[in-house]
């Protein structure tokens, strides 16, 4: 009988990663789930272990995810979401972008729209093909992961990216997001633990501050510097 999987967690944290050792992903609001898939069917675990409840906005999730997760068995980490997804790269923005080529959108509802939709975010491989893969480095999980997902409307890869992070940082603000991951390409999966080498930061505007206020928070604390 398999057990279930709890989920690591970042670390709250002021600072600036400088180092190109480190990755990047939008902090995806919603419920972190687990995702079990075996023989063709998925048993979904929130964040305390214990079986999602059956709501209307996951009602027909295992039978998604099922179809989606391309391995006779894994644990996929992600979070169950109705951030909309808009951005470049996103199928409702590629099918806005074909239906406007070819004059029909306004004959049918705007895909953009249907993003708005729940949908399951993956963000890391736990297991695969029976395999533990807590000691494999979160860059290879990554690898993986890419390779057992198909993308769709409902389920998606959360985007992953590597320094210099300025411009994706003013996308993910404009497209809603308060917070961001970064997360260290040689970090392990420790299932239930809060971990240093995944860090949450903030997305929050800020104006120019002075020398001084670029090495205080806002709350005087001291503004870490992770370089390489």
């Amino acid at each position: 009988m398999h057990h279930p999987v709890l989920p690591q967690l970042p670390t709250d944290a002021n600072a600036e990663v400088l180092s190109v050792e480190w990755l990047f992903e939008p902090l995806w609001p919603g419920k972190r789930v687990l995702a079990r898939a075996v023989d063709g069917r998925v048993i979904l675990n929130d964040e305390l272990g214990e079986p999602m409840p059956v709501a209307p906005e996951l009602s027909d999730a295992p039978e998604v995810l099922a179809a989606s997760i391309l391995a006779d068995e894994a644990v996929v980490d992600g979070i169950w979401t109705a951030q909309p997804f808009v951005g470049d790269g996103s199928p409702a923005r590629a099918w806005a972008e074909t239906l406007a080529t070819e004059g029909l959108a306004q004959e049918i509802p705007d895909p953009l729209e249907t993003e708005r939709r729940r949908a399951f975010v993956a963000v890391d491989l736990v297991e695969l093909d029976g395999e533990l893969l807590h000691e494999v480095p979160f860059q290879e999980r990554r690898r993986l992961l890419e390779s057992v997902i198909d993308e769709g409307i409902r389920v998606r890869l959360s985007p992953i990216v590597k320094q210099p992070l300025a411009g994706w940082m003013v996308g993910w603000r404009a497209n809603g997001f308060t917070h961001y991951v970064a997360k260290h390409m040689n970090s392990r999966y420790r299932p239930g633990e809060r971990t240093e080498d995944w860090l949450k930061l903030s997305l929050r505007a800020e104006a120019p501050r002075s020398f001084m206020g670029r090495m205080l928070g806002s709350r005087g604390d001291r503004v870490r510097r992770v370089r390489d």
